[in-house]
């Protein structure tokens, strides 16, 4: 699934590409018989873009977790960030340390998001970690985006995902969703996870919602859902639970407090029949050149 920040990057992007060849076409053609002073220049070099009008940004924070059922509470910290290259480039990474269930490890994950043209856009997506039953020791993603209605505004996703776990496990995702983008600033998301897990063809399927209030550079806020079955969920090392229904639910504020920087808090509640979770984290981002 990509998430809605990663959404709204790649609608930015887009939303360039399609201001700049805007841009072009409004410009009148010079009539043939016009002759240009000598001593003016009839082209010029293109204009770079203007600093902070790409999505470039850097997030440090801190995640806290307390957990029911005797499990030792969850601490983590991570370093993420986004680069766009041009109109129809958006890179991002996050690196992680989290201490789980009395286990500790690292993991590093990659995205690249790709203008193909003004209706599609497509997403590649890596990650490893180091150690830690709690991650996928690989995983690999990718997405394709389609655009539709006149304003574009409608976005439709089709994933595939794939992880290797430790505990001798992996799963297949499929990913089905769909983004509306209101005039007002509203934004909603739905969809769902079909999962395939094995040994044991173990089949779930989960789904997914969201509504994102706010825009860029001023404020976001979104509460997001997610529900349904999960085929393995790891507890620790040699402790994997199977087939059983979860729910977990998220709120993410996130707050320009100056120009260029702000603050990101966020809670989460995760049921199961195996124990419940309550989660949160605090974060400061800055807007890059």
């Amino acid at each position: 699934m990509l998430s809605k920040r990663l959404a709204q990057i790649c609608l930015l992007a887009l939303s360039l590409a399609g201001h700049a060849r805007a841009d072009e076409m409004a410009a009148p053609d010079t009539p043939e018989t016009a002759s240009a002073p000598a001593d003016v220049e009839t082209e010029s070099p293109p204009s770079a873009p203007e600093p902070y009008s790409w999505a470039r940004s850097i997030e440090i924070g801190a995640q806290h977790s307390r957990l029911t059922g005797n499990n030792p509470a969850w601490d983590g910290v991570y370093l993420s960030g986004v680069w766009q290259t041009d109109a129809g480039n958006v890179f991002d990474w996050t690196a992680e340390q989290d201490s789980r269930f009395g286990e500790r490890g690292m993991a590093l994950n990659g995205g690249w998001n790709h203008d193909i043209n003004p209706d599609w856009y497509g997403r590649l997506e890596l990650g490893r970690s180091s150690s830690g039953t709690f991650w996928p020791g690989t995983h690999y993603g990718a997405a394709i985006n389609r655009k539709w209605l006149p304003n574009r505004n409608l976005v439709t996703t089709f994933g595939l995902a794939y992880n290797d776990n430790r505990q001798g496990y992996s799963d297949r995702i499929l990913t089905l969703g769909m983004v509306y983008y209101f005039d007002a600033p509203w934004v909603v998301e739905g969809g769902v996870h079909r999962t395939l897990s094995n040994p044991g063809s173990v089949s779930s399927m989960q789904g997914y919602g969201a509504v994102t209030y706010g825009r860029d550079r001023w404020r976001l806020i979104t509460l997001a859902v997610n529900a349904g079955g999960e085929g393995y969920m790891p507890i620790g090392v040699d402790q994997p639970k199977q087939s059983f229904d979860s729910q977990l639910y998220q709120l993410s504020w996130r707050e320009w407090i100056g120009k260029h920087w702000g603050i990101h808090a966020a809670v989460e509640r995760y049921h199961s029949p195996y124990y419940e979770r309550t989660g949160i984290t605090t974060a400061v981002f800055w807007n890059l050149p």
